[in-house]
Parts: structure tokens; C-alpha cells; sequence
């Protein structure tokens, strides 16, 4: 504590032997300051406007709308600054202003939170100031209106032309696609295919029958073969002469009453009836199995034809259907497109409708009373700070010297 005090007091006893030189050093860089800032550095007045983005009173989802930070870029537009300049005869002495010392006078601030856009433009003349921001800000809001409008206005007349077209492929398609559908007579086909098929199937299941029966005949042939082969074609009976009329009218004539013809007979050759009788059930069955055999022939010829009808048929059908489904998927594509177009034109309507401005000056610039720049209090504190540290640091070195020289 001893020590801290003997230092504190030693520092203490050079600020007060060095203080002329202190203070010495103080006044001469707050009046060098003074001097610089009222008399040398030129003064430079600032004045601000503010711009307000709004948004559209219709969303429009064509035109797309820009950011803040977009708006902000737009601002320094060349072709904006020389229409300043020629407005303002800033090309003229004593200002001979350029396009790119136009930019360094400005700066912008973009305040995201209330969508607004602040301009501030410095310059070494307060009217000159207001002049050249009001200006700037007017004419960036009228081109950017003009420019708005005009793209409304040439979208709106692109999505006019594709809705037309789209209007003339979606009614062109529509009126094909109900054309192709009543000339192409594909239900009419369809249920053609269905009663062949129909057909087919009954055919095929007659066959079986067919089969079945032809099986069911042959099978009987041979039964009625094997019964006809067991049996004579002709029978040998032994018969009475009384049993027949002719041979007793005979006798009776050549002989008399009393002649006993009773015991005599004779031999007869007789058809068998049951072999004829098999012979007919077996022409029969012949027959049936002819006529089975001549019916089924003729189904597989009709099957053939039927076959190659239903393929035909089917192959008609088909090309038919991708045909329609064809048309189907353009009239759905063109219906979606005009559809799309035409939500477009109505929403291009009620934008240039609505007629909406998206900037709009919320405050113009008025006339700077004192300059933005040098601040002349602000500079001369500063200076006399920095003088005064200087000041105390060359006191403690020149006492640091002279003890090193003794």
C-alpha cells in the first residue's frame, strides 16, 4: 500500500510539473480542430425521404412481386440519375454532378420490420439536398409504377393470346373426341365381341356333347353289332299244314273230306325279326353318328371363323380404345391448360383493376437547417480528449528522458 501510494503520488507530482505542457498540447488540438471543422472542412447537409412497399390489392401469382431488398437495388438506376441530372442541371457548373457521384450521395436503408425503404441523399448545399432526393424518389416510384402497370398489361395480353389458343385446342379436341366417340361404335363392337364369345362358348360346349353322344352311338354299335352277329339272317321253322291257308285249300281241293292232313308239315324260311330288327337299330345309329359327325365338322368350321372374327373384332376394338384413350388424355391436358390460362386472365383482370400502387412516398425531403457534417461540438470534444491523453503520455516520456539522462 506504501509503495501504490509513493507511486501514485509521484504521478501525480509530474501531471502537475509537465502541466503546461499538458495543457499546451490540449489547446492546440482542440483550436486545430476548431480551425478544421469552422473554417476548412466543407460542410455537407443530409436530407431523407421514406418509401413505403405495399403490398397488391390482388395476389397475382404471374407477375412476381419483388423484396425490399429488390426495390433497394432498383433504386441506383442509371437511367434514374441521368434524368436527375438533367432535370436539376446538375451537369452544369458549378455542379457538374455524374452519375456515379450521384450514387456515393446516396445511401439506403431498408427497414424490413415496417416494409419501408429510407432514402438519404448528402450534399454540400441544404436546397440542393432536398432537390435531388425528392426528385430521386419521385421519379423511382413513377418508373416503377409504369413499369408494374406495363408488365400487367403485357401479361395480360400473352395470358390473352394463350388462353385463345388453348380456348381453340381445348373445343377442337372436345369436339373430336365426341366425334371419334359416336362414329366409332365401340359399344356396338364390344357386344359384338360378347355374343361371338357367347357363341364360342356354346359351340364348344355343344362339341362336348357331341363327343359324348358320338361315344355314346359307337358304344351302341358295337352292342348291337355283337347282338347281330349272334343272329340268323333267315329262320327254318316247321310249320302244320292246317296253319296254312294256302296249302289247306290245296290238299282240300286234290283229295277228299276224309283225309287226315293233320300230321303233315312243312319247313318255312323266314326272315328273323330280330336281326332285322338290329339291322334298323344299327342303320340308325350309323345314321346318328353321321349326322353327329357332319354337325361337328361344321361347328369347328363355324369355332374357325368365329375365331378369326372375335380377333379381327378384338383387334379393332383395341386399336378404337387407344385411340379414344388417346383423345381422352389430350382433352384432359387441354381442359387443365385452359383452365390454368383462364384462372391467369382472371387474376391479370382484377390486377389491372385494382390498379394498385406498390410504392408510395410516404415522406418527402425537407430543407436541412444545419449541415449533417462535420459536427463541429462532437469533433472538438474528441479532439480535446485525444489532446489531453497526448499530452499526459509526452509528460511521463520527457520525465522519463531527463531521469535517464542524470
Amino acid at each position: 500500500m506504501q509503495e501504490e501510494e509513493i507511486g501514485l503520488r509521484e504521478y501525480i507530482k509530474v501531471l502537475i510539473k509537465r502541466k503546461s505542457l499538458i495543457i499546451l498540447i490540449f489547446l492546440i488540438a482542440v483550436i486545430a480542430t476548431a480551425i478544421v471543422s469552422y473554417f476548412i472542412m466543407e460542410p455537407v447537409y443530409q436530407a431523407s425521404t421514406v418509401i413505403t412497399v405495399l403490398k397488391p390489392k390482388i395476389e397475382n401469382t404471374i407477375i412476381s412481386e419483388l423484396s425490399l431488398e429488390d426495390y433497394g437495388n432498383l433504386i441506383k438506376d442509371i437511367e434514374i440519375e441521368e434524368e436527375i441530372i438533367q432535370k436539376l442541371n446538375l451537369n452544369k457548373p458549378p455542379f457538374e454532378i455524374t452519375p456515379y457521384d450521384l450514387e456515393k450521395m446516396l445511401t439506403i436503408e431498408l427497414q424490413e420490420a415496417h416494409n419501408i425503404i429510407k432514402m438519404n441523399l448528402q450534399a454540400s448545399e441544404p436546397k440542393l439536398c432536398k432537390d435531388i432526393v425528392d426528385t430521386w424518389t419521385t421519379l423511382f416510384v413513377e418508373k416503377n409504377k409504369t413499369l408494374y402497370f406495363n408488365e400487367v398489361k403485357n401479361a395480360n395480353t400473352d395470358i390473352k393470346e394463350k388462353l385463345k389458343l388453348a380456348e381453340q385446342e381445348y373445343f377442337e379436341i372436345e369436339e373430336n373426341t365426341k366425334k371419334f366417340t359416336n362414329t366409332s361404335n365401340i359399344e356396338m363392337i364390344g357386344s359384338e365381341i360378347r355374343s361371338k364369345i357367347a357363341k364360342v362358348i356354346g359351340s364348344k360346349s355343344r362339341l362336348i356333347d357331341i363327343d359324348i353322344s358320338f361315344e355314346i352311338e359307337k358304344a351302341k354299335t358295337g352292342q348291337i353289332a355283337l347282338e347281330l352277329s349272334k343272329q340268323e339272317k333267315l329262320l327254318n321253322l316247321n310249320k302244320s299244314i292246317i296253319d296254312d291257308q294256302f296249302f289247306k285249300q290245296l290238299i282240300s281241293k286234290i283229295t277228299d273230306n276224309n283225309f287226315n292232313i293233320a300230321n303233315f308239315t312243312y319247313i318255312s324260311e323266314e326272315r328273323n325279326p330280330i336281326y332285322y330288327n338290329l339291322t334298323q337299330q344299327l342303320i340308325s345309329s350309323n345314321i346318328a353318328m353321321t349326322t353327329l359327325l357332319t354337325e361337328k365338322n361344321q361347328l369347328e368350321k363355324n369355332l374357325t371363323l368365329l375365331d378369326l372374327e372375335l380377333i379381327k373384332l378384338k383387334e379393332e376394338l383395341t386399336e378404337k380404345e387407344i385411340t379414344l384413350a388417346r383423345l381422352i388424355r389430350e382433352y384432359i391436358a387441354k381442359e387443365k391448360l385452359y383452365n390454368y390460362f383462364y384462372t391467369q386472365s382472371e387474376e391479370m383482370r382484377l390486377s389491372s383493376a385494382a390498379e394498385t400502387d406498390l410504392l408510395k412516398v410516404a415522406n418527402l425531403a425537407y430543407e436541412p437547417k444545419s449541415p449533417f457534417k462535420p459536427n463541429k461540438k462532437s469533433n472538438i470534444l474528441i479532439a480535446g480528449f485525444l489532446g489531453l491523453f497526448i499530452g499526459i503520455i509526452a509528460a511521463f516520456f520527457i520525465e522519463s528522458w531527463q531521469k535517464g539522462k542524470n
